[in-house]
């Protein structure tokens, strides 16, 4: 059955050439995307867990509104610390 199945698809492939080449390079290219997004987001994901502590740190942002544009700073003030303990 399955040898079936690898004729019909090598017979397909041999026929319609430019279109397979469309369907497995769509192919390519969405896996190697996903791959990638995996690979940003184990990433992003293992930030500062090099730390004894890891579990403990938390990333803090101050987000100002100036104009109707929001900004969102990624680093406070020292004094920030005390407060937020």
């Amino acid at each position: 059955m399955l040898k079936n199945y690898l004729k019909i698809a090598w017979r397909n492939l041999m026929r319609h050439p430019l279109y397979s080449l469309i369907n497995i390079g769509g192919l390519a290219v969405g896996l190697a995307v996903c791959m990638l997004m995996m690979v940003y987001v184990a990433h992003e994901r293992s930030f500062d867990r090099f730390h004894t502590d890891a579990g403990r740190i938390f990333a803090v942002h101050a987000r100002l509104n100036i104009g109707g544009n929001p900004i969102q700073f990624p680093t406070l003030s020292f004094t920030t610390g005390p407060a937020v303990q």
